[in-house]
């Protein structure tokens, strides 16, 4: 794996951390009148870091195959949109993720695009 792909995922996990927690970090400090509830933006912070770490893992993941076979991003978009579409229709993951992966698979090895 070469730098400049663990320096985009790097890059992409910080950006998306900061994106998620910032805002509600800031929320919480600036909020005089209501009553402490303990460390509330510890929590947000833990739970914005797994979000973060699925983004940075999918970046970093995608990367490398696009920059090696760019004619095969068709099979990759296809994936993710049915991904997406399965996931947000039904909210089940794992049967969206296997649906996805055979869609990938079959644009990827039957359906030829040259770029």
């Amino acid at each position: 794996m070469s730098l400049e792909i663990i320096l985009v995922g790097l890059l992409v996990g910080i950006a998306n951390f900061a994106s998620r927690f910032g805002p509600f970090y800031f929320i919480q400090k600036f909020q005089q009148g209501t009553q402490q509830r303990g460390s509330l933006w510890l929590k947000i912070a833990l739970g914005s870091i797994g979000i973060s770490a699925i983004s940075s893992m999918l970046v970093v993941a995608t990367l490398p195959p696009l920059l090696e076979t760019p004619n095969k991003s068709m099979a990759m978009l296809a994936g993710f949109i049915v991904l997406a579409g399965l996931y947000f229709k039904f909210k089940k993951i794992v049967p969206a993720t296997l649906t996805a992966a055979l869609t990938y698979g079959l644009v990827y090895t039957y359906v030829p695009f040259n770029f």
